[in-house]
């Protein structure tokens, strides 16, 4: 007998989008609430990427691509741009061009091919040409690829992005119905409500599930994937008090919690 909750989800979604890929890699601009996500289409042979604000829900845009169809991969997004990572062959993805793409509409504001990447952060990008041995590393400018002086870096400040944790000794209430559960669950107690993330199996096959509730009451329950015959990894994370999802491995899903 299929044990179903009969409870509504009383909680909609800031942002609720879809793509024609699978969501492959996601970078978060933490202090803006922006999302910048690579999406790939394997049957396409095409990957798009997409900018999306998970506080307003605002899309500044949706699934671009661009002339390399193939080999590129989403590296950083800062205040005003995104870099974009291009590599020589699929089976050997080591950095091979450049290309900064303007935040606001996904318009290349440079490309460089010549140049490869080691490392990006909001004060510069470090690059090097490939063709030369030793390497020899340079910083260049995010929205105009000009040469800068390094400067020293700030600090990092410590991540705000908060995970779930393992909690197999949890007790579900009696009013979350449930198949039977596989694996870990993943649990966070956040603004005075439980988030719950576990593996139940169902005709054979496992899902995976996403739960919030307050006191005795259901706010989502939500089926992450199904059908599927391995566990998924861990399943969401709070950001700017707005939990973070994926749904069916193409869908993004941001509610204010």
């Amino acid at each position: 007998m299929t044990l179903m909750s009969h409870h509504t989800d009383p909680m909609q979604p800031v942002i609720s989008e879809k793509f024609s890929g699978l969501i492959w890699k996601i970078k978060i601009q933490e202090q803006l609430g922006l999302i910048a996500i690579e999406s790939r289409n394997s049957d396409l042979k095409q990957v798009a990427f997409t900018v999306l604000n998970f506080i307003s829900g605002v899309v500044h845009f949706k699934e671009i691509s661009y002339n390399e169809q193939w080999n590129l991969s989403l590296a950083f997004i800062g205040e005003k741009n995104v870099v974009i990572n291009g590599y020589g062959h699929s089976d050997r993805p080591e950095s091979k061009g450049i290309m900064s793409v303007s935040l606001a509409d996904g318009s290349v504001l440079w490309e460089r091919f010549n140049i490869s990447l080691n490392e990006v952060h909001e004060s510069g990008i470090q690059v090097y040409d490939p063709r030369f041995q030793p390497r020899k590393y340079s910083w260049i400018d995010h929205l105009t690829s000009d040469t800068i002086v390094a400067q020293s870096r700030e600090p990092v400040a410590g991540s705000t992005i908060v995970f779930p944790e393992i909690d197999n000794a949890i007790n579900i209430p009696s009013f979350i119905k449930h198949e039977q559960i596989a694996g870990d669950i993943s649990a966070l107690l956040f603004a005075n409500k439980t988030i719950l993330s576990f593996h139940e199996t169902k005709d054979g096959f496992f899902q995976q599930r996403l739960i919030v509730y307050q006191e005795d009451k259901i706010l989502i329950d939500d089926i992450l994937i199904s059908g599927i015959q391995k566990l998924q990894p861990e399943a969401f994370f709070i950001q700017q008090n707005h939990l973070l999802y994926i749904r069916d491995k193409q869908e993004i899903i941001s509610h204010l919690v």
